[in-house]
Order: structure tokens, then C-alpha cells, then sequence
């Protein structure tokens, strides 16, 4: 094929670059040349995962924000689901900590009329977009496989959050809990890769300390780090880098080890699996950790950036991470070791008006956010991530969706408030942009005075009409 399409003078097209917000799929993607992030999730209007019983019996968890890191041809390696793959412990979700035959669910597509999932796409002052994804998850009333299944009732909540900044990924938990599962924990994986032997090469380093762990493998289970300080580092098969805060190691459990697992097909099987990943034992569970993407593209190493981290966090601080929201700040540019102008991630989960020091003071409604704050100007990107369907009745599961779902029902327009710390022009200098350019659709954004406003100035901006989980994004003048 590639011989053909040289001797007709075919090149392939440069790779595409940039952040979309797929929110009719909940999915975000996150690109740069040659590697890509994508993280699922689920809600109201986008079902859990499809399935048979030979066909992803055990995808249960896939939507619960699966986080792909593809940034080599390893990765088709390190994720081999025939062999030995937990699908317990999906890299990024937010599981229970059930047995892979306990999973078996006797419907699939379902919806959780309570969930809300989706994520936003921003460029602002940069060459290449990035992004925020948040994902508020109550499981649907699930009907288990198994008839003597041990916890028939067992209940999984969640909120979530990952901030896409160039190749730094910034992951927050909050609000975790499991009902009417007593003894079962819920878990968030780092990652799960195949160890392929006479390849693959594992690296753990703890306290500045690396250990080697090559082929053939040693039976080693280190159970816990909670002794590390100040921080954890893991770097996985593929060579990105994770950053797990002294908050959060206490809760890490990295396990290599030869899996035994069930295929899709019910039969045994097994593989040499490197797994590390996060247990939330607590009624009201966190976490927080952090992935630097091994890419040529941009030139700061993960040991720098973590140092940069550890000093007075200069590359990202957690301003919020509670019920109503997860705040992050990042400062410094992953391209250059140098400071830039903060950037600043949303993941608003209700209306809230005590937002934390930043350039925004408060929200009417749950939405998601990206503000880069530069001397003179703001540049703010929002969507309102539910599709909020005129639907007269609430999805639980496929039988649910008839023709009136599939064919007619339209997004309904969705005003939210933004309450900036700072008054702006009443003037946009620029009409506002519509991440993915959607035909038909003009966004209608104003900024409003407050009592306090000086002459032709405000600091409420007002967006109308959002809808279809676009990306929204303006620019105005301080």
C-alpha cells in the first residue's frame, strides 16, 4: 500500500493536533503529532458500554473514565485483553474492587439518569488547544449476571476530573464511595501494561530511588508506598512518567506479577502485568496524581517538571477538589522551562459562589471551563456538557431509546453565568469562536454590569444559548 501511494507522488497528511470534546460521546480527545490521550465516560444520555456474552462481557467499567495514553506502538502490546488483562483495572477508570466474574452484568447500554459527563476544548493565546474533562458519576441500578452474586447491591460514586495542559495531564478524584459492598474498596488505575518478555522494561523509583525490573520478571509485590516522601514516581512501559503527592501515596499498590484473569469467553487466562493503581478505602474517598507524556514534542523531562512541582508548585497547584468543584492552576509552559501566564481548569459540579482565588468568583451551573489569564485579556472557553435531551422521561437502559430518542429530540439551550473577579469590556474584541465551527449554531454571549461596575465595564459574562456540549470560547479585555 505504501509503495503504491509513493508511486502516485500520495504523501500522508500531517497528523492532526489539538483537543476535542466529543460530549455526544462523552470522550475527550488530547493530540499531539504522533500520540494521543482519550478519556470515556458516561451519563444521562450516553450509555455505559455495549456488549454480548462472548463481546465485552466485562465492560462494566470502560466508560468510568478509561484513560488511553497512546503514545507508542508498545501500547498495542501492553494492553492485551486475551492474556491475563484485569479488566477490574482499567487504566484512568474508577472501579470496584470485584471479581472479574462478579462484573457480569445481564443487560448493558445503560444510562444513569443522575450522571453527568463531558469536557471542553480551549486554544486561547496558544498554537494548540487543550482541555478539561469531569465526569460526576452514580451508577445505574445494575442487574448482576450471577444469581448468587455476593453483593447484589453494591453501589459505586465518583467524581472525576483530568486537565489536559500540552503533554502534562493533571487527575483528580473526590466524593468516593461504595454502598452496600462491605469490604470491597473502590480503585483508580495509574495503568495496567503486559510486561512482554525480552522488551519490556518497568521502571519504579521511589524517594529518588529507581528499581530496574526487566526480563525474565522477579515475583516481587511491592503492596504499598505509603513510606515515600516527598513524593512517588512510576514510569510505565511506554515511558510516561507519574506523579503521585505525598496526599496520595499512602493509597498507591503497585503489583507485578503473573495475572490470572477470565477471557471474554469465560475461559482462564493469563500474562506478566505491571499494575499500579490507587485504593480508596475511606466513605468519602480522593486522589490526585499526575502523567507526564514521553513525547519529542515538547523539551522539558518529567524529572524537571516534577522538581518544578515540588518547588512551591510552580507546574500545577490544586486550588478545589471537593463536591462542588476541581480547580487547577498551571504555570509553567511543559515546552519551556519558564513560567507563563496562568491557565487556569474548571470542572464546576453544581452552582457555586465561593469559587477559590482565580479569575473567576462564581458559577450558576455546572459546566467546564478553561481560562488562560494573560496581562491585559482573559480568554475563556465553556461548555455545558449535557446534552440536557428534551426528553419527557428518564433513560435507564436501551429498551428506553424509541424513535421519538433517535430522531427527534434536540438539545435544549442552557444559560449559564460566569462571575469574574475582575471587570472586562462590555465589548468583545473578536466575535466568539465555536470550537469544531458547527454549522447553524451562533453562540449568544454578553457581558452584564454589576452595581459596581465602572462605565461600559462588567464582570458577569452571560452565555445564552449553549447547547450540544459545544465549546464556547471568548476573549475580552480587562
Amino acid at each position: 500500500m505504501h509503495a503504491k501511494a509513493t508511486s502516485l507522488n500520495m504523501s500522508a497528511e500531517s497528523s492532526p493536533e489539538g483537543h476535542w470534546s466529543k460530549n455526544f460521546a462523552a470522550l475527550s480527545i488530547h493530540r499531539r503529532k504522533e500520540w494521543a490521550v482519550t478519556v470515556k465516560g458516561t451519563n444521562r444520555f450516553v450509555w455505559d458500554f455495549e456488549g454480548t456474552p462472548s463481546e465485552n462481557a466485562h465492560g462494566i467499567f470502560v466508560s468510568h473514565g478509561q484513560m488511553l495514553v497512546a503514545n507508542s506502538e508498545e501500547v498495542l502490546k501492553a494492553h492485551d485483553v486475551n492474556e491475563g488483562w484485569d479488566w477490574t483495572r482499567i487504566p484512568g477508570a474508577t472501579t470496584m474492587s470485584l471479581t472479574v466474574k462478579e462484573t457480569r452484568l445481564q443487560t448493558t447500554r445503560n444510562f444513569s439518569p443522575q450522571s453527568s459527563a463531558g469536557g471542553v476544548s480551549f486554544q486561547g493565546p496558544d498554537p494548540l488547544s487543550s482541555g478539561v474533562f469531569g465526569m460526576d458519576y452514580h451508577q445505574p441500578k445494575y442487574v448482576f449476571k450471577d444469581k448468587n452474586h455476593p453483593y447484589p447491591n453494591i453501589t459505586l460514586y465518583f467524581k472525576k476530573s483530568v486537565f489536559f495542559y500540552r503533554n502534562l495531564l493533571v487527575c483528580l478524584g473526590s466524593n468516593i464511595r461504595v454502598d452496600n459492598g462491605p469490604g470491597k474498596n473502590a480503585q483508580t488505575t495509574l495503568f495496567q501494561d503486559k510486561l512482554v518478555r525480552g522488551s519490556s522494561t518497568f521502571f519504579i523509583k521511589v524517594d529518588g530511588v529507581q528499581k530496574n525490573i526487566s526480563a525474565p520478571f522477579p515475583a516481587i509485590t511491592p503492596s504499598s508506598t505509603s513510606g515515600a516522601k516527598p513524593y512517588t514516581i512510576l514510569v510505565d512501559t511506554k515511558g510516561n512518567s507519574y506523579y503521585i503527592p505525598s496526599s496520595s501515596a499512602p493509597s498507591l499498590k503497585v503489583h507485578i506479577q503473573n495475572q490470572i484473569s477470565e477471557s471474554q469467553s469465560g475461559k482462564p487466562s493469563s500474562g506478566d502485568y505491571a499494575t499500579a493503581w490507587l485504593e480508596h478505602s475511606s466513605v468519602n474517598g480522593s486522589y490526585e496524581y499526575a502523567i507526564y507524556v514521553k513525547t519529542p514534542s515538547y523539551n522539558l523531562t518529567a524529572g524537571t517538571a516534577w522538581s518544578l512541582q515540588e518547588d512551591k508548585k510552580q507546574l500545577y497547584a490544586v486550588l478545589q477538589q471537593d463536591d462542588d468543584a476541581h480547580v487547577v492552576k498551571f504555570g509553567v509552559a511543559p515546552d519551556r522551562e519558564a513560567a507563563t501566564s496562568p491557565f487556569y481548569g474548571y470542572v464546576v459540579f453544581q452552582s457555586t459562589s465561593s469559587l477559590p482565588l482565580g479569575p473567576i468568583k462564581a458559577v450558576n451551573k455546572q459546566c467546564r471551563i478553561m481560562v488562560a489569564d494573560v496581562e491585559k485579556e482573559l480568554y475563556l472557553s465553556i461548555s455545558y456538557p449535557d446534552l440536557d435531551f428534551n426528553s419527557s422521561k428518564a433513560l435507564h437502559s436501551l429498551k428506553d431509546v424509541q424513535a421519538w430518542e433517535l430522531f427527534h429530540m434536540e438539545s435544549s439551550e442552557n444559560q449559564v453565568q460566569v462571575t469574574l473577579t475582575v471587570d472586562v469590556d462590555v465589548i468583545f474584541p473578536a466575535p466568539p469562536k465555536v470550537h469544531g465551527s458547527p454549522p447553524e449554531y451562533v453562540p449568544d454571549v454578553r457581558v452584564e454590569s454589576s452595581l459596581t461596575s465602572p462605565p461600559n465595564k462588567g464582570n458577569k459574562i452571560v452565555f445564552y444559548n449553549l447547547k450540544n456540549g459545544f465549546s464556547v470560547e471568548i476573549k475580552v479585555k480587562k
